[in-house]
């Protein structure tokens, strides 16, 4: 008995530093952000944030890195992402997409720009120190390009439970269509389903909600079968600590909404884990 107490103890110790070998063999985000040099490689740092590479152009949509109610620390820091960061895109003014935290730092220890929604203008200059030379003012439908990136603002109308429209839900909140390089982005933001993303007539890389506040299941089916992008990759999931109270919004979907999409669909459909990357082709 104690003999296959010491073996199972062996074993243990081994599997443990054989596990921390493996961690210590992968690299860690920021430099393979940094070691992307060529094409349009992304990943996921939780919720709705995203970082976008293009050859040397990096962006990010919904940065909130450093925030309290996250299950899981970010892969990344607002401080390593600030020297590379060319633009961070915000949606809305709500705390898990307008991290003040993040933009504080980003603010302080970067140069990349601001791309928000007017009615987040005045708050990221009051509680956030952004200079306002560094705030670019979206307004839906109406386009503009930006350090070489090419964006569309889109109408985002927000969502809350029981698939009803917020009742404070602000016309001014945006999603972005983004163009950068060769290929095309969507950001819906927070948001029920919309003609206009129905009318976009091309999409590379689909970011999408599917919580009961946002699309949920049906309309996130919807969206997905009239744009048939080629990479399709879930958001607002997995990242906050979940209670029954706020269910409506830290719950994804995701495997859901996938069972219900063609073949040639679901091999497009991608569920990334917290700080991993893929390569858009």
């Amino acid at each position: 008995m104690i003999y296959q107490l010491s073996i199972a103890i062996m074993s243990l110790l081994m599997f443990n530093v054989f596990a921390q070998r493996s961690n210590d063999a992968k690299p860690k985000l920021i430099d393979e952000i940094k070691a992307h040099t060529s094409g349009t490689a992304v990943w996921w740092t939780g919720h709705n944030g995203w970082l976008i590479k293009h050859d040397s152009i990096l962006i990010g949509t919904d940065l909130v890195l450093e925030n309290e109610d996250r299950e899981s620390p970010a892969p990344v820091s607002a401080a390593e992402i600030a020297p590379l960061l060319d633009i961070s895109f915000i949606t809305h003014e709500h705390g898990d997409h307008f991290g003040r935290n993040t933009s504080r730092i980003l603010a302080e220890k970067s140069d990349c720009m601001f791309v928000m929604p007017t009615n987040c203008v005045e708050i990221a200059k009051d509680e956030v120190n952004i200079p306002a030379e560094r705030i670019q003012a979206a307004t839906p439908r109406q386009p503009f390009t930006l350090r070489g990136v090419q964006i569309t603002p889109m109408r985002a109308i927000h969502g809350n439970p029981k698939f009803a429209v917020f009742e404070e839900a602000n016309l001014e909140d945006c999603g972005y269509y983004i163009t950068i390089g060769d290929k095309t982005l969507l950001q819906p933001g927070d948001t029920v389903l919309l003609e206009d993303h129905l009318f976009l007539k091309h999409v590379d890389v689909l970011f999408f909600s599917p919580t009961e506040h946002n699309m949920h299941i049906q309309q996130s089916v919807i969206l997905i079968n009239e744009l048939e992008p080629y990479y399709i990759l879930p958001q607002h999931r997995d990242t906050m600590t979940e209670t029954e109270q706020n269910r409506y919004w830290t719950h994804g979907y995701s495997r859901e909404v996938r069972l219900m999409l063609s073949k040639t669909l679901q091999s497009r459909y991608h569920i990334l884990g917290m700080g991993e990357q893929i390569e858009i082709q």
